[in-house]
């Protein structure tokens, strides 16, 4: 972003649509790389392979519709992106303060950025959306269960059932488990095969408040 920036010209000129285009994408990624932040965060997952994944995950869901507000504020008005992206890169470059903590001006900046370029008023509501996604469930379950199960060939049985469960029924029952610290239990039902009729229960459950 900042060598980008390189190319943008001083304050009060239209910058080239070629340097518009890429810093929009820049700054739209680091938007996603915050919310994957405060994910892992979250959750104590702290290997950047599991962050990684969830940043791909997140450029799945967050579509050019979730983005479309925001981009026609930039086609109105080019230079706000380099104004955007200024400032994060000022902020990136500040030396922390002596009495903060890890990554707190970012705590304070993104949020802003949210509110006031995408209008999302309620940064909470949006990565509860986020962390419903089942593809988001299945990385976040592999990272914690990574830590909890040392049987490998136990874990990779969790995998492959994770992979191939294509309605997230599977992985939204295996979630509830881990994150109420039901580990032992959830393990208990992989080794007994249980699993697939508590799964089977949930999706009669799911069916019959639809209608169907």
């Amino acid at each position: 972003m900042a060598k980008c920036l390189g190319y943008a010209p001083p304050r009060r000129e239209t910058p080239d649509r070629a340097v518009v285009h890429l810093l929009v994408n820049l700054v739209q990624g680091r938007m996603l790389e915050y919310l994957a932040d405060q994910i892992c965060r979250d959750y104590g997952i702290e290997d950047e392979q599991s962050k990684f994944q969830i940043v791909t995950a997140l450029l799945h869901i967050f579509s050019d519709e979730f983005f479309a507000l925001f981009r026609s504020k930039i086609n109105d008005n080019p230079s706000l992106v380099v104004d955007i992206a200024r400032r994060i890169i000022r902020k990136e470059s500040e030396p922390a303060p002596k009495t903060s903590t890890g990554r707190e001006w970012a705590g304070r900046l993104y949020p802003a950025i949210f509110r006031k370029y995408f209008e999302y008023r309620n940064l909470q509501d949006l990565q509860h959306m986020v962390e419903s996604d089942a593809e988001i469930q299945k990385i976040i379950l592999l990272a914690l269960l990574r830590r909890s199960i040392s049987d490998g060939q136990r874990y990779a049985k969790i995998a492959r059932i994770l992979e191939e469960d294509r309605e997230g029924f599977t992985t939204a029952f295996f979630m509830e488990r881990v994150k109420d610290g039901k580990v032992p239990e959830l393990v208990a039902l992989l080794d007994s095969g249980r699993w697939e009729a508590e799964v089977a229960s949930m999706r009669e459950r799911v069916a019959h408040l639809r209608g169907e």
